[in-house]
Order: C-alpha cells, then structure tokens, then sequence
C-alpha cells in the first residue's frame, strides 16, 4: 500500500467531530457553569449532554489506537532506525505541544497555575514507546498491548502518600491526579499513560491487517463488542465504576472509566471501530477524510476557535471576563442550551475545513 489509508483518516474525522462537540460543550453549556458539576452524574446530567459526553468516549482510546495503526504502515516502510527516529520525535513534538501550545489554546493564559497533562501529552507518550516498536517483532508488540490494557485494572487499587516521588510517578502512569510542582504551579495527570502505551501498541500489532481481507477486523471487533458487554454486567473484573442495573440500565453500561482509560472502555470504543474500519476500506472519498489528514492541526484549530467565540459572546451579552482568576476567562452563565451544541461544533468544524484543506500540503510530517 502506499499513500494514506483512507478509513484510518475517515475515523480519524469522525473521532474529531466528535471531540469537537464535547469541547464545544465544554466552552459553551458545561461543567461548573450551571447545576451540572459532573456530566456523568446519572442523577443530574440533562439526557443530551450525558448522550455527548458518552461519545466523546470514543475520542481518546479510538484515536490512540489509529496512531498505533498508522505508525505500523508508516514504519514498514524504512528501515527501523528511521521508522523509530521518526517515533521518537513526533513523540517529542507532541509532548511539547501539549505542555505550551494546547495549554495555552484551553486557557489563553500562558501564566494560568494548572497545566493539564492531557490526551496529547499521553500520546507523546506512546510516541516515544512505540519508537522501540519497529526493532520488536509483532508478537512482542501485542504481547505488550495487551499486558498493559488488560492487566493495568490489577492495580486500580495502589495508592501512595501524596508527598511521596512514588506518588508523582503513579499519577502519571495509573491514577488521575493534581500534582504541585513549584512558585504556584500544578499538574493535572488527566490522561495516565499506561493504558494508552498499551492501546496504541495493539494499534501497532494489528497494523498487519491492512495487507490481508477484512476478516481479522471483523472478528476482533465483534469479540471485542461481545467481551466488553461481558465485563460490563458481570462487573467481574476491569472498571472500578461498576454497572448497576437500576435505575438507569443503558446509561450505567455504557458509563465506563475514562481516566484512566479500563479494560472496558477500550473494548467498548476498540470493538465498534475495528467494526467501522472493516465496512469501510472499499468506499469513496467524503469531507471528514480531510479532519483525518490534518487531525493535530485541526485539534489546535478548534481550541482557538471555540475559545475565541465563547468570549465574544461572553463580552457581547456584558459578562465579565477574567483571564486572571477564571479557567480561559469564561463567566459563568455563558452558553446556549444543550440542544445548540452539536449544531455550534458542526458550524465550527465547517469553518474549519477550508483552513485545514490549506494547511495540509503543508503540513510538517511530524505533526
């Protein structure tokens, strides 16, 4: 195969729509402006949000293990020294992206006390540990994936005391945390990167496929799909968020734990897109290929605008804004009603596409 694989870059754009309207939400109707603190409270959370924040779990573990897939396609192209350079400094790149650039796209303050070590930071992460992929043979690298992915839950319950470097450690590679750094500042471990290391080393395993017929996609999504539902009602092992059947039986399965990401929610996400990825790699070109290509780009893109119009409204109605004292500078009270966001992130997302389809000719190849 040579070129791009056109269903990789198809989800990628559906996984970026997505995204777009959970940000969206976010910046226009979401947490901590308004009754809805936590937006997978069962009890609380208005139907369309939950609906939302529930797609949005596709974004994370999906598009991690496309990067894993497409590191395989591009990596057995070169020699391995080259295939891990290349790992290597893209990995580097994302990291350093996520700590300034994306940072700032979230806060529009370069000074704001909490940085957010988030999805891109995490998949620098894997970047930099898929770059000893290409030296492994293919046994090896699943062998890790599914170590990582199925065998992180054991460890749900390790804690350590929060002054400790063991703690610090552990935020980063199995438990959400706020962690104090220096004069003030913070990190916020949103995305622990042991199971991210781990899906996008299955991504690397199954990148094999795109040279053989459909089949293996199918029947590893479908086993996927099916071990997911298994896990999920039998509350057996592999979620510390556990399904209970009343009062609200569908949204209490799909309500898995996203940070970090569990044996479930990986099966949950995994199985329906290795699905999507087989009934999709014989069909024609569509506009959300072109979110696909530009996917790092349109990931800043969308921040800056989505950002940028949830002030102006802010600054049109005569709310205050307060980039000092307020996470991005956003008054509470500001949005439209939940009804309005997919609407507002699909009108995004077109605004956007004219800039990415510039962009991407030239676009730098480790972004």
């Amino acid at each position: 195969m040579t070129g791009r694989e056109r269903s990789l870059d198809l989800l990628r754009g559906v996984v970026m729509i997505l995204m777009t309207i959970d940000h969206t939400q976010e910046y226009q109707a979401g947490p901590g402006r308004g009754v809805i603190t936590d937006p997978m409270s069962l009890d609380v959370t208005n139907g369309s949000i939950f609906v939302f924040r529930i797609l949005s779990h596709f974004c994370a573990p999906v598009f991690t293990l496309l990067m894993g897939i497409s590191a395989y396609l591009r990596s057995r192209r070169y020699a391995a020294p080259a295939a891990s350079h290349h790992l290597a400094i893209r990995g580097l790149v994302l990291l350093g992206l996520e700590l300034t650039v994306i940072n700032w796209c979230w806060t529009f303050n370069p000074a704001w006390p909490r940085y957010f070590f988030q999805i891109i930071g995490a998949l620098g992460t894997a970047m930099l540990c898929l770059a000893a992929a290409p030296y492994l043979p293919r046994a090896a690298n699943a062998a890790i994936g599914l170590i990582l992915v199925a065998g992180h839950n054991l460890f749900d319950g390790v804690r350590f005391a929060p002054d400790t470097w063991q703690h610090y450690v552990w935020s980063f590679l199995h438990q959400k945390n706020v962690l104090p750094l220096f004069a003030g500042f913070e990190i916020r471990t949103t995305y622990p990167v042991i199971p991210i290391v781990g899906v996008a080393f299955c991504g690397y395993a199954i990148g094999v496929w795109w040279t053989r017929p459909r089949a293996p996609l199918l029947q590893t999504g479908l086993l996927l799909t099916a071990l997911f539902l298994v896990l999920r009602v039998t509350n057996v092992y592999g979620d510390t968020a556990l399904y209970q059947a009343e009062p609200y039986p569908l949204r209490s399965l799909v309500n898995v734990t996203k940070y970090p990401l569990s044996l479930q929610i990986v099966c949950m996400t995994s199985g329906p897109a290795l699905l999507f990825l087989a009934a999709t790699r014989q069909r024609g070109q569509t506009l959300l290929e072109q979110f696909g290509r530009t996917a790092m780009f349109y990931y800043i893109a969308h921040l800056v605008l989505i950002h940028s119009v949830a002030l102006g409204v802010a600054f049109l109605a005569g709310l205050p804004v307060d980039m000092q004292h307020r996470f991005g500078g956003i008054p509470d009270g500001i949005g439209f009603p939940p009804w309005a966001t997919a609407p507002l992130a699909l009108l995004a997302a077109a605004a956007l596409y004219p800039l990415c389809k510039w962009y991407e000719p030239r676009r730098w190849r480790y972004l």
